[in-house]
């Protein structure tokens, strides 16, 4: 990843530079060097003259990786429009206010790490950084009553092992990153706004999001402000309500595309048959319309599985597999593991 990025410049702590490379130079956080020369800096806000070139809604903002089927993880370009958009729209729908304290529970490795820091950040709110040893269960409990927080994203997998009660100050929850139960909605949902969010790193980590209550259809809501959510046929094509169709993203949260993957960008961010001179990116997961707008979920039309949040290529597994000497082929599939979540098998 290094390499492909073209980075310049990596940040870390001492306890991690040994495992890294040293294809470029880093700065050590806790170093002592370090620490004396972060003291003497000056505090004084950089100027927009000072910078390298001005930014614009539609430079850069960040590349975050992802699974590729080849078995080489892709950098997807996400842009300050899509950034700026994401920051609006959480503030407005979880209810963000300067009073708010914002969990911060995600790898950054995870774009819903990038969401948790928006939301807070851009509405001045605190965001509450949990130990990055705290993942969940009893422990990741006592951190949010013990910090009184109040918002949280969560993806099922890590709020199946909370408790709610005793968690009366959680006042917004949001859940993503994998399909979320019927029994988790009965479980969390009174007393508090609960969420369900979707959203493709493509698409700067939400494109829909809609409230869900115990009793009512589990669905991923309705776009964001500014979004549209097209369900097409395989000729591009609309669908009619309630037909299962391939969900494309459109609107300011699109990526730029692949890092120095034209290709493969070519492939997935499209132009828009609906709106001129646009792009759309194809998410690859079906869904069909309710009768007033929301979006159902019904699975992938590729390979691609969730585990826990996370988006798994199994050809990346393969690809990996087969660099042993003692295999020719390999074929990994998701299936149901003891406990029912699904688990990684090879073959």
């Amino acid at each position: 990843m290094i390499a492909d990025s073209g980075a310049v410049l990596g940040i870390t702590e001492s306890g991690s530079r040994g495992c890294l490379p040293s294809d470029v130079p880093w700065v050590v956080l806790d170093d002592p060097e370090s620490v004396v020369e972060f003291e003497q800096a000056d505090e004084t806000p950089i100027a927009a003259t000072e910078l390298a070139g001005p930014v614009l809604d539609s430079s850069s903002a960040y590349v975050i990786y992802t699974s590729g089927s080849t078995g080489r993880p892709k950098g997807v370009v996400v842009g300050h429009r899509g950034l700026a958009n994401l920051a609006a729209s959480r503030k407005q729908l979880h209810r963000v206010e300067p009073s708010t304290r914002f969990l911060h529970n995600t790898s950054p490795s995870f774009d819903m790490a990038v969401g948790e820091m928006i939301s807070a950040l851009s509405a001045a709110a605190t965001l509450v950084i949990s130990p990055s040893t705290v993942l969940g269960g009893s422990e990741l409990a006592a951190f949010i009553r013990d910090e009184q927080i109040t918002h949280a994203v969560l993806t099922p997998s890590a709020l199946s092992t909370l408790d709610p009660e005793g968690l009366d100050c959680l006042e917004v929850l949001c859940v993503g990153g994998e399909a979320c139960s019927t029994e988790l909605v009965a479980r969390w949902s009174r007393g508090r706004l609960m969420l369900n969010g979707y959203g493709p790193t493509e698409a700067t980590d939400i494109s829909t999001l809609g409230q869900v209550r115990a009793g009512e259809p589990i669905t991923i809501g309705s776009p964001l402000h500014g979004l549209r959510a097209l369900v097409l046929d395989a000729r591009l094509r609309p669908v009619p309500v309630g037909v299962r169709g391939e969900l494309y993203i459109a609107g300011p949260a699109v990526a730029r595309g692949y890092l120095r993957q034209p290709g493969l960008t070519a492939t997935r961010f499209i132009a828009d048959p609906s709106c001129p001179a646009t792009r759309m990116y194809r998410a690859g997961d079906l869904v069909r319309r309710t009768a007033d707008g929301r979006l159902l979920y019904c699975g992938r039309s590729d390979q691609q599985v969730k585990i826990r949040g996370f988006r798994i290529e199994p050809g990346e597994v393969d690809a990996v597999l087969t660099t042993h000497a003692g295999v020719g082929t390999a074929v990994t599939l998701a299936v149901p593991g003891p406990t029912g979540e699904k688990t990684l098998v090879s073959y």
